[in-house]
C-alpha cells in the first residue's frame, strides 16, 4: 500500500498493518451509515449526508477525510463526499459487495473476541467463549441484531461463493439437493436458479431457517425446509448433499460426528460436496486469516486437503476429488462407501 522507506525494509507497510484494525473499524462505520450507497449517483455535501445518516456533521467529516486518505471515498475542499474505486465495493448493490463483510468483521462481538487472541494462543481455548461465556452460535441466537448482520454477510459472500460453486460444478443430474446447515439458503437458491430440474431441502436449526424465505421467492414450489441438528440426524433421500462452510466451524471430533450422521442418511453412491477453503502454500494469505478467525470465534479451523481426506475416510466416505472454483473455495466431492 505504501512505498518502502529509504532502507527498503517495508517499514511503512508494516506500520499500516500494525494499525489496520483501526481502518477496518472506520470502514465498518461507513458501511453502517451506508455512505457508499448514499453517494452512488454522485457527490453529496457531508452536511447533507450527516442529516440523512443520523451522524454529527463535524465527526462525519473527520471520518470521511481519514477514509479518503486511504483511498476510500474522496472529499473535496467544499466538503463533498464522492466515490472512489475502493469505496464502490461498499455499495450494497455491488456484485460482489463488501458492505456486509465490513459490517460483520468489525462488529462488536468479533472485535471483542479478537482482543483475546493471545488468550486463545496461550490456552487453546476459544477466545469468544472466554469473553462471552457461551459458544458463538448460542450468542447469536440471543442477539438478533448481530445475528442479522451475520446472516446478511453469509448471504452476500464477498467472494461470490455461491455463484462460483454453481459455475464450477455440474448439478444437471441432481434430482434432490440437500443442503446441510444451509442457513439462509443462498447456496440452494443459486443451484435452483441454474438447474430447473432440481428440487432441494434446506436443513438447519429452526431459528436459522426462519429468515430464509427471501432466498426462495421464485423457487418455493421446489423447496422443502427441514429443521433439526446435524449432531443428531439429517434428512434422507438426497441425490447430492452439500455442506458449505460447515466443517471449518468445528473441531475434528465434532466433524466426525456430523459426517457420520450425514453418511447415515445417504444411499451408497450418493454424492457429498464439502465446500471449504483449503490451506495450501501461502499463495492466499486470506485463508490463513480465516483460520485464525476460526481459532478466535469458534473451536474450528481451516484445513488442508489431507486433513479433510482423513475426516472423510474415517467417516465412511471415499477419498475426495477437488473441484476448483473461481473463488478461494474448493469443492471436495466424495461418495459414501
Amino acid at each position: 500500500m505504501f512505498a518502502t522507506n529509504e532502507n527498503g525494509d517495508n517499514f511503512a507497510d508494516m506500520t499500516f498493518l500494525v494499525r489496520a484494525f483501526q481502518v477496518s473499524k472506520m470502514i465498518q462505520v461507513a458501511a453502517a451509515l451506508e455512505l457508499a450507497d448514499r453517494v452512488a449517483d454522485g457527490a453529496k455535501p457531508i452536511t447533507a449526508l450527516a442529516l440523512e445518516a443520523g451522524a454529527e456533521p463535524t465527526m462525519l467529516l473527520r471520518l470521511c477525510r481519514a477514509l479518503a486518505a486511504f483511498g476510500i471515498f474522496a472529499v473535496d475542499s467544499d466538503g463533498n463526499l464522492s466515490q472512489t474505486a475502493r469505496s464502490m465495493h461498499l455499495r450494497q448493490t455491488a456484485a460482489p459487495t463488501l458492505h456486509h463483510a465490513a459490517r460483520y468483521y468489525a462488529s462488536p462481538h468479533i472485535t471483542a473476541s479478537w482482543a483475546q487472541l493471545e488468550h486463545a494462543v496461550r490456552t487453546g481455548e476459544s477466545a469468544f467463549q472466554a469473553v462471552y461465556g457461551m459458544p458463538k452460535f448460542d450468542y447469536l441466537q440471543t442477539h438478533p441484531d448481530e445475528a442479522q448482520v451475520f446472516d446478511a454477510f453469509m448471504r452476500h459472500s464477498p467472494e461470490d461463493r455461491h455463484a462460483a460453486v454453481v459455475a464450477a460444478y455440474d448439478f444437471s443430474e441432481a434430482g434432490l439437493v440437500v443442503d446441510i446447515g444451509g442457513g439462509n439458503g443462498a447456496l440452494l437458491a443459486a443451484i435452483l436458479e441454474a438447474n430447473p430440474q432440481a428440487r432441494a431441502v434446506l436443513f438447519d436449526q429452526a431459528h436459522v431457517v426462519a429468515g430464509a424465505a427471501d432466498s426462495f421467492e421464485l423457487f418455493a414450489h421446489r423447496l422443502q425446509v427441514a429443521t433439526g441438528s446435524f449432531f443428531q440426524s439429517v434428512p434422507v433421500g438426497g441425490d447430492v448433499y452439500t455442506m458449505s462452510q460447515i466443517l471449518h466451524d468445528w473441531n475434528d471430533a465434532d466433524c466426525l460426528s456430523i459426517l457420520t450422521n450425514v453418511r447415515a442418511a445417504m444411499r451408497p453412491g450418493t454424492r457429498l460436496l464439502v465446500i471449504e477453503r483449503l490451506l495450501e502454500g501461502i499463495s492466499n494469505p486470506m485463508v490463513y486469516l480465516s483460520d485464525i478467525n476460526m481459532m478466535v470465534n469458534l473451536q474450528g479451523r481451516e484445513r488442508t486437503f489431507e486433513e479433510f481426506t482423513d475426516l472423510l475416510t474415517q467417516s465412511g466416505f471415499f477419498a475426495p476429488r477437488v473441484v476448483r472454483t473461481r473463488s478461494s473455495f474448493s469443492i471436495l466431492e466424495t461418495v459414501r462407501l
